[in-house]
């Protein structure tokens, strides 16, 4: 039976000072620093080659770079884990799709080109795609920066003064200029997708190229009957029409609606605004990102 006694703490910190003592002295010299280094990347790759060994199945390794760290959100189709590079120490997010649907053409290719669209962008207001990578179970995984809190996860109790409320907005409308400059419509502005930097609202980003197309084509063309959220899309983008800008400016509307409900105080102009940007039909609503730019409460 496995005896569930814990190390000595005394005895790890003597063994650590030991190992210690042994990257800094050659017997009584002092080591060059160039030579600490070397001996600290030997020592840090034996632990890394053992470590898989040790580590529960949650903490596997992928692309020989990152640990698992946690599934930090999951759907049906794909998940999202929380990752750390071995040797940098700094948080990722990585999405892939989940093992029962890792054989899916359509699932993988679809994470492809979002990964294709991610890379295209480098902007302060929308969330990075560092790279695409293979699972060792062959699954793509998309990495991005981690970015834990979105404005979805705010609790509900939580309110904004309306300059915080603009600057989330202003955020995300740079994002939607650059992307329709692309030449085109994301397609999923919710308040999922809108990432928070602790509390730098104006630096706010958009994330989330998954059912990102060009402008005039329609989600039918990649495979997908019907994309978007209910209560975001437009009423052309749900009956599957051509994709347009002013498809974003009608989600963009839907968001300030959420955006305005954690304002205690707001002037009218944030209605004006709402109601500009969630007329049915198309041609009624600001046509693109910079105007309604022009309308944000200062």
């Amino acid at each position: 039976m496995a005896s569930d006694k814990r190390p000595d703490p005394t005895l790890v910190a003597q063994r650590y000072a030991d190992l210690w003592q042994a990257i800094q002295f050659d017997d009584q010299a002092r080591r060059a620093p160039n030579e600490e280094m070397e001996l600290i990347d030997q020592v840090r790759n034996a632990l890394d080659r053992k470590a898989p060994n040790l580590l529960p199945e949650s903490h596997s390794r992928i692309a020989n770079s990152f640990l698992v760290e946690a599934v930090a959100i999951a759907s049906d189709q794909t998940e999202i884990l929380h990752v750390r590079h071995i040797d940098l120490g700094s948080s990722h997010g990585l999405k892939t799709l989940r093992q029962s649907w890792c054989d899916d053409i359509v699932l993988t290719q679809s994470l492809r080109r979002e990964a294709e669209t991610g890379l295209r962008f480098r902007h302060p207001n929308i969330i990075e795609t560092s790279a695409l990578l293979r699972l060792e179970d062959g699954r793509p995984g998309l990495l991005m920066p981690w970015h834990p809190v979105t404005l979805a996860s705010l609790p509900s109790d939580q309110f904004l003064d309306e300059q915080e409320g603009s600057m989330i907005l202003r955020s995300v409308l740079l994002a939607l200029h650059a992307i329709h400059q692309e030449g085109l419509v994301h397609c999923d502005v919710t308040p999922s997708n809108i990432f928070l930097r602790e509390n730098h609202f104006e630096r706010s980003m958009l994330g989330d190229f998954g059912i990102t197309i060009p402008i005039g084509t329609r989600h039918k063309d990649i495979g997908l009957e019907r994309a978007g959220s209910p209560e975001f899309a437009a009423p052309e983008q749900w009956r599957g029409e051509q994709a347009h800008p002013a498809q974003d400016i009608y989600a963009l509307g839907k968001l300030a609606e959420k955006i305005a409900s954690r304002i205690a105080e707001r002037r009218m102009i944030w209605s004006e605004l709402i109601e500009r940007c969630c007329q049915t039909r198309r041609e009624d609503r600001p046509q693109s990102a910079w105007e309604v730019l022009q309308m944000i409460p200062e």
